[in-house]
């Protein structure tokens, strides 16, 4: 309960509280006059209302969240537009029925509906299947690929590599990750660019969208990942390939056309 503690005391200190009003001659007041009919009590400034809000849309959301509020944050790792925690244990996520990528569309097309240059992993060749969703402010590419030479297909997706780019800039924590303590987690860089890489045990992978209600349909498990922060993109490579494999998918990243 820590953190929700911490978050609540914090929180206590912004609450914009009406100021403390003059009490003697009130008191003095109801003492000798008649007892009046009972009034609704007066509305709450607006600010208070507001902090009052925020405290009950934050224990919600706390309360309701994926992991147990109980269960500690053990590491925290971030980049612009995702957040990684380690945690001791991670709950179960409904079964996989259908990757939700967006609609269909063709790198061509792609580079119109997008807020950002599309980049592609030249070392894994030309997408199978290339998706945009607006989820994401500035919009949000998939590229699908099917297993093959240094991309095995992975039980989770059944694909050889997933691909997603959004503007993390735009989106600070839209990607959210929970690892497993037998998950390793490391920091590194890709030609200069921060980056986390993740293996060793599936961990749970889902989104924040800025603008609509976190769902649990959303929650999956994913395979291992790479994410990289490249200027105003986090970019996100998933597969059963290994930690060499990736950084040379990342290593050839760039744009279409």
């Amino acid at each position: 309960m820590k953190e929700l503690e911490q978050r609540l005391t914090q929180l206590g200190r912004e609450v914009d509280w009406p100021d403390t009003p003059e009490l003697a001659a009130a008191v003095r007041r109801r003492i000798t006059a008649p007892v009046p009919q009972r009034r609704r009590p007066p509305l709450l400034r607006r600010s208070f209302a507001i902090a009052v809000a925020s405290l009950l849309l934050l224990a919600g959301g706390v309360f309701a969240a994926v992991p147990d509020v109980r269960d500690a944050v053990l590491e925290f790792f971030g980049l612009q537009g995702a957040t990684v925690e380690r945690r001791a244990s991670i709950p179960s996520a409904p079964e996989l029925r259908r990757l939700d990528l967006g609609e269909r569309t063709t790198l061509a097309r792609a580079r119109g509906e997008l807020g950002f240059t599309p980049l592609v992993p030249r070392a894994a060749g030309r997408p199978d299947a290339v998706f945009t969703s607006t989820r994401a402010p500035g919009g949000e590419l998939s590229l699908t690929y099917r297993p093959g030479v240094g991309m095995p297909a992975t039980g989770r997706t059944g694909l050889g590599l997933l691909v997603g780019e959004f503007r993390g800039d735009l989106a600070p924590e839209y990607v959210g990750k929970i690892a497993p303590q037998t998950a390793r987690i490391e920091r590194l860089r890709v030609d200069g660019d921060r980056a986390i890489w993740i293996e060793g045990a599936p961990h749970l992978f889902f989104y924040r969208p800025p603008d609509s209600e976190f769902a649990e349909s959303e929650l999956r498990l994913a395979h291992n990942v790479l994410l990289i922060e490249r200027d105003n993109l986090l970019i996100r490579l998933e597969g059963g390939f290994n930690r060499a494999g990736a950084l040379g998918l990342a290593r050839s990243l760039a744009p279409t056309g």
